[in-house]
């Protein structure tokens, strides 16, 4: 038996990746021209009390709940039920104070329409450009200065010749694109990796390239992949990258710079 190796990628992730202009006045721009919009949806969507406790404050405190484990006491020497039964007290009874605020946000002043809506998305440009530039950009890239990691790696294995064209600079390949796919699955399977891709890379980051982090997240795609793969076209994919084994996974090199490293193959007699 022996592994033929279709094609292997290291694709090199930026430590930022620099928010272009216009792209974070675009977001701006949306998010005002839509204000109006957003507050009647949000109106008819909870317009009273009992939807906010059914919709809103319901599901929070069931959110809640499970972090307060059931032996806790707090300080205070209260007991995780009294913890758990004020937090849905204080949200049940919220409705009020949590309408008047959005719509005083969204109210008309100075012959401004949502005013203090907009004035609060025009001080966020900055936050938003530095939070999305060292997160999720770094995974997605862009159309204007070359895609990142997740499109790249997520054509590749659908067998999209055009992301040939994409591997430069900080990423290498040794084979060609190639699919992995069922038939009439490569678009399923090309925006369920790309996406897993980018929430598994963020995730890695959020928790500072632990060891842990990259094999939990190595797992799910693993998983992922080895369900979705045409059996005929791969072998399985393994959460730890080996010789003569399909992988794609988020590996470290010895600078510790984070790269995702994919191989695809076929065990064959």
């Amino acid at each position: 038996m022996a592994f033929v190796k279709k094609f292997e990628l290291k694709l090199y992730v930026p430590p930022n990746w620099e928010v272009a202009a216009d792209m974070v006045e675009r977001w701006a721009t949306n998010l005002k021209n839509a204000a109006t919009h957003m507050n009647d949806r949000r109106q008819a969507k909870i317009p009273d009390d009992g939807t906010f406790v059914l919709k809103l404050a319901t599901p929070a405190n069931q959110g809640f709940s499970p972090f307060v484990d059931s032996g806790f006491m707090s300080k205070s020497d209260r007991p995780a039920d009294a913890i758990k039964a004020t937090h849905a007290k204080n949200i049940n009874t919220a409705f009020n104070r949590w309408n008047d605020k959005i719509n005083e946000a969204f109210a008309t002043k100075d012959g401004i329409v949502a005013r203090d809506f907009k004035e609060r998305v025009d001080n966020s440009k900055d936050r938003w450009a530095e939070r999305i530039g060292a997160k999720s950009l770094r995974f997605t890239g862009d159309k204007i200065r070359g895609l990142g990691v997740a499109p790249v790696a997520a054509y590749w294995l659908v067998g999209d010749l055009l992301a040939q064209q994409w591997v430069e600079g900080a990423y290498l390949a040794d084979g060609a694109p190639y699919n992995i796919a069922r038939d009439r699955q490569r678009v399923a399977l090309k925006a369920a990796v790309q996406q897993r891709l980018i929430q598994g890379g963020v995730m890695v980051v959020n928790q500072e390239l632990q060891p842990a982090a990259l094999l939990a997240e190595n797992t799910v795609t693993a998983d992922l992949l080895t369900g979705m793969r045409d059996t005929l076209k791969c072998d399985a994919f393994e959460a730890v990258p080996a010789t003569g084994k399909c992988f794609c996974a988020w590996a470290l090199d010895a600078n510790q710079l984070l790269y995702l490293w994919v191989q695809v193959g076929i065990t064959v007699p």
